[in-house]
């Protein structure tokens, strides 16, 4: 090692740096290439966070006294204990993760579970966007008795007006705008494909039989609410119904 400080500084940057991640732990190092949200968390629009929950409601309830569904109640979740939920048999490798669910600890989560849980259960591609995860967590953080205090710090990008994705259609993933389609969005791609959904074709009967038997046969989340189910089912229809 001596050798590669007279012979080259260069070498010698590029022989420690392995070595110093290769003693980080894993979720430290995905905080290293996570982008933060705590900045982002004063500013977080808590009602977008609710849909972009729509996502996890396919598996996880989150209200006081509820038992666990697919997943365990997310109910206070900000704060406790990873793997700390009663009643719920978690995987080895969440177990082993230790500490708490702080924000940034769900953000790394939420980005990607593998990077908190190598061989963890949750079958969860990520959500990408570093605004999604900060109005998620930030719509978490409401569902408690005591909820956690917001960070102190903001950095600009809170003050930034990031604009928010409107009609863009590489955001919304080619779905057309109209009523319903974040219910669509946030609902179906937790589970499925988009290209799955738009490929169908079907009436709005069928669409119904369709929702009926994910939720008894896959075990979906029903839509409870009569009027955001028919939203749903008139949004499907009139943008992916039979022609």
């Amino acid at each position: 090692m001596k050798r590669n400080v007279v012979d080259c500084h260069g070498l010698v940057m590029l022989t420690l740096l392995p070595i110093v991640f290769a003693g980080l732990s894993s979720v430290a190092q995905a905080q290293a290439t996570v982008e933060p949200i705590e900045g982002r968390l004063a500013s977080a629009d808590v009602a977008a966070g609710k849909n972009v929950f729509l996502q996890c409601a396919a598996c996880h309830v989150a209200t006081p006294g509820n038992g666990a569904t697919i997943g365990p109640n997310l109910w206070n979740v900000v704060g406790r204990p990873i793997a700390g939920e009663p009643g719920f048999e978690y995987s080895e490798s969440l177990k082993q993760a230790g500490g708490n669910w702080e924000f940034e600890r769900l953000n790394v989560y939420l980005f990607d579970p593998k990077l908190v849980a190598p061989e963890g259960r949750m079958p969860f591609p990520g959500i990408k966007s570093p605004n999604e995860r900060a109005q998620l967590i930030a719509y978490l953080r409401t569902l408690s008795d005591n909820p956690v205090a917001l960070p102190a710090a903001v950095s600009a990008l809170a003050d930034s007006g990031v604009a928010d994705a409107g009609d863009d259609p590489e955001k919304w993933q080619g779905l057309p705008p109209g009523p319903g389609r974040e219910d669509v969005f946030y609902r179906c791609k937790a589970c499925h494909s988009l290209m799955i959904v738009k490929q169908q074709g079907l009436s709005r009967s069928a669409w119904d039989e369709s929702l009926e038997w994910m939720v008894e046969e896959q075990g979906m989340t029903p839509i409870e609410d009569a009027a955001i189910r028919d939203r749903v089912l008139d949004y499907l229809s009139t943008h992916f119904g039979r022609k």
